[in-house]
């Protein structure tokens, strides 16, 4: 997008929330989830015959060599480093065939050093790893990225036959029957989410920090991803359509319980409707690096927009040897004395010496960082 003031080019900026011209300093705004900016839904037939392929703007489509991860970057842009393994590559000069175009998008509004700081600042508290691990610069260069997501809505109609639990009386007086029962049910389905990224859709701690709200998104713009790569989905509509309904099936049985008002259900057999498909293709922003230690990489991945974020660590050995052998001296003790049950008197002793140790290494912590906010505040 041109600058109307020179005709330079805009780019977003994370920190101001907005595009900005680096040649004459001017800033376009952008709208927040709090505003209410309504991101509407398209229609899951028009998908299917290849409509909504237009994503605004030249992208070129690259495959790294080395994990094989396909994403989308600017047309002029003509290297960069891969978000999921760190290996330098080469863009094509072709441009990219993008498929299905977003209609929606997150910005990214966490920067790359807010998310630095926050790693440090907890990884003081990671009390099983090893204490250079806890204290060193270890963080890797975090990559921005854009993964895929599908979100679908739908009404549905079921029809249902199974075997059904029911409870009267209480206490000893209980009786359980069990009737074969037949019906419909009535479920709507509202946002459905579904990754499109087959290299994170099976990933708990990349999904548990990716997780998004539907009020979070705002129509989707080609300025808001200038200059950060995207993940072409590698999950496609029809494949996280089919997930979808797999994912619901579980809901319609629900429903079928709550309508026969049974306690369980048993030998299910349902046949699925559905009416008024709905999707949003959605880009969610997140953050991705490694932490090299002891020549093994631990994946690190924050989101781009709620601060949350994972890390993998390595475990101490010499921390769980010493809490060993704590806890075999509690049990030697306790031999000798006869006190407790051995097996008390030794997890007592550990976790009392664990929880010194630990609130030693917290206070150290804090202090580190109350220092480091006060040398910050010096510097502004």
């Amino acid at each position: 997008m041109k600058c109307a003031g020179c005709g330079g080019t805009l780019r977003y900026d994370i920190a101001r929330y907005g595009l900005v011209c680096d040649f004459c300093g001017t800033i376009k705004p952008l709208h927040r989830p709090e505003e209410g900016v309504v991101v509407g839904e398209m229609d899951f037939a028009s998908a299917l015959r290849g409509a909504g392929t237009n994503w605004g703007v030249t992208r070129r489509l690259v495959v790294c060599k080395s994990c094989g991860a396909q994403m989308l970057y600017d047309s002029d842009q003509m290297s960069g480093m891969c978000p999921f393994c760190g290996s330098a590559i080469v863009l094509s000069p072709e441009e990219a065939n993008c498929g299905i175009a977003p209609n929606a998008i997150i910005p990214f509004s966490i920067t790359k050093e807010q998310v630095s700081g926050r790693f440090y600042r907890w990884n003081k508290f990671a009390f099983w790893s090893p204490e250079k691990f806890r204290r060193g610069k270890v963080l890797g260069d975090l990559v921005p990225l854009y993964i895929p997501y599908w979100t679908f809505d739908a009404d549905t109609v079921t029809t249902y036959r199974g075997n059904f639990s029911f409870t009267v009386g209480s206490g000893d007086s209980a009786r359980t029957t069990r009737q074969m029962r037949e019906g419909i049910v009535e479920k709507h389905i509202d946002d459905c989410c579904v990754c499109g990224s087959r290299k994170f859709a099976n990933d708990p701690m990349f999904n548990s920090v990716s997780s998004f709200k539907p009020k979070e998104l705002m129509p989707y713009s080609p300025e808001i991803i200038s200059g950060m790569p995207a993940e072409i989905y590698t999950v496609g509509i029809d494949e996280a359509w089919a997930n979808a309904k797999a994912g619901n099936l579980k809901k319609f049985m629900e429903a079928a319980k709550a309508k026969e008002c049974a306690d369980s259900y048993s030998n299910m057999q349902l046949s699925t409707e559905y009416y008024n498909v709905r999707y949003r293709y959605v880009l969610v922003p997140v953050w991705l690096t490694g932490c090299r230690y002891g020549g093994k990489i631990y994946n690190v991945v924050a989101s781009g927009h709620n601060g949350t974020g994972k890390c993998n660590r390595p475990l101490s050995v010499f921390k769980l040897v010493s809490f060993l052998v704590l806890f075999m001296a509690g049990v030697i003790a306790s031999s000798i004395f006869h006190v407790l049950p051995w097996f008390i008197t030794g997890a007592v002793i550990a976790f009392f010496i664990f929880m010194i140790i630990y609130v030693a290494m917290f206070f150290s912590a804090f202090a580190d960082q109350r220092e480091n906010d006060r040398q910050g505040s010096e510097r502004d």
